[in-house]
C-alpha cells in the first residue's frame, strides 16, 4: 500500500488527524475534536461523542490522560460509544487502554482553541466616564 492510499484510507474511515492507534483492529474518534472558547484561558464546554472499535475479547477502558481517570470500562465490543461533557482550558488527550496494560491502544485529542488571545483591558487601568 502506498503513502497516498494510506492517507485516503484514513479519510474514508472518518478518523480525525489527532487520533492514532498502535493496533489496526482498534479505531477511536472524538466528535467534535475541537472545543472553542471566546478568550484564551477560559473554560471551554462541549459535549464530545467518543466512538471506538475494539477486539471481541478483553476488558477495555476510556481514560482521561491528565489524571488517569477511567471514564468508562467494558468487555470486548459490548460498548462502542460514550458521551462526555468536556470542560477544559487546554487541549486534552483521551486514551483507550486494555485493562491489564498500562500502554494505550489508541489516543485522541480534544483541541481547545479560542476566538481572542486575551480579554481586552484598558491600557492605563483607569476609566473616564
Amino acid at each position: 500500500m502506498n503513502r497516498l492510499s494510506q492517507c485516503v484510507g484514513v479519510v474514508l474511515l472518518g478518523l480525525p488527524l489527532t487520533a492514532w492507534s498502535l493496533d489496526e483492529s482498534v479505531a477511536f474518534t472524538a466528535t467534535p475534536e475541537r472545543c472553542i472558547a471566546l478568550h484564551k484561558g477560559q473554560t471551554c464546554y462541549q459535549e464530545v461523542q467518543f466512538r471506538w472499535q475494539t477486539p471481541d475479547s478483553g476488558q477495555y477502558c476510556l481514560v482521561l490522560n491528565r489524571n488517569r481517570r477511567q471514564l468508562t470500562c467494558w468487555n470486548g465490543n459490548a460498548m462502542q460509544q460514550y458521551q462526555y461533557n468536556f470542560e477544559g482550558e487546554k487541549t486534552t488527550t483521551f486514551s483507550l487502554i486494555r485493562d491489564d496494560e498500562a500502554r494505550p491502544l489508541a489516543e485522541v485529542k480534544v483541541v481547545v482553541t479560542w476566538v481572542y488571545k486575551a480579554p481586552k483591558q484598558s491600557r492605563s487601568g483607569w476609566r473616564l466616564f
